[in-house]
């Protein structure tokens, strides 16, 4: 079980976001897809929350698993420390012609509300590939930098709470294409979003965001130490 390299906790920390390739097996994708086949609720196709099952993490023994995963751990343990817990995790399904947009945003303007973390941060892996026509995610690099912006609240779409696009500079944003099984991690004030899927298939995205074991608190019960600040 690997650690991140030099120089992709580099990238991490100057861009905001790394990804780390091939980190799951097609096997593995294989039985994770079945296990969601059998037991993920209906896929809710309108609102704020179209196409999100949460508290991902507690839905069955292979999702809780995947979400506490040594594997991963020893990735962003030099990332998030001291210690690691889980705050939530959740899966995003875009449904195949799905015009939704997730708008551009930064997940602490949701997180920090219940507690605020040093070092938080999610790791998305795509169970499809994911380019442009289906939905991949999209970033904006070193943006993490600035810290946590105003938001205004959209009446459409997903990631409702809203970067005002006329104040922030998008022109660097680019797309975040991965094979399934990679992982991406970005830190909880890197500024991403997501477009709709033009595909005939759909496109899930396991989420996990992790911080420290010393902050008290996570997204209610989800909150889970995996391991202990020293």
């Amino acid at each position: 079980m690997r650690k991140l390299t030099a120089e992709e906790k580099n990238h991490y920390d100057e861009l905001g976001y790394v990804v780390i390739s091939s980190f799951f097996s097609p096997d593995e994708l294989s039985e994770m897809n079945k296990e969601l086949d059998e037991c993920e609720e209906p896929v809710q196709k309108s609102g704020e929350h179209e196409g999100f099952t949460y508290q991902l993490a507690m839905l069955t023994d292979k999702t809780k698993q995947f979400a506490q995963d040594e594997r991963i751990l020893n990735f962003i343990e030099d990332i998030v420390k001291p210690g690691i817990s889980i705050f939530s995790s959740k899966l995003l399904t875009k449904l195949p012609h799905s015009t939704s947009v997730c708008h551009w945003h930064q997940d602490d303007a949701y997180y920090s509300e219940v507690v605020k973390s040093d070092t938080r941060m999610s790791i998305w892996v795509p169970l499809q590939d994911t380019d442009e026509r289906n939905g991949c995610l999209w970033v904006v690099p070193e943006s993490h930098k600035r810290g946590l912006l105003p938001y205004a609240v959209k009446d459409h779409g997903t990631c409702r709470r809203a970067l005002d696009e006329e104040q922030v500079d998008l022109s660097k944003a680019v797309p975040v294409p991965m094979k399934a099984g990679s992982m991406l991690l970005f830190n909880a004030l890197t500024w991403h979003s997501s477009k709709g899927n033009e595909t005939d298939h759909v496109r899930r995205a396991f989420i996990v965001s992790y911080q420290e074991a010393t902050v008290p608190i996570g997204r209610g019960k989800q909150h889970v130490i995996l391991r202990s600040a020293l």
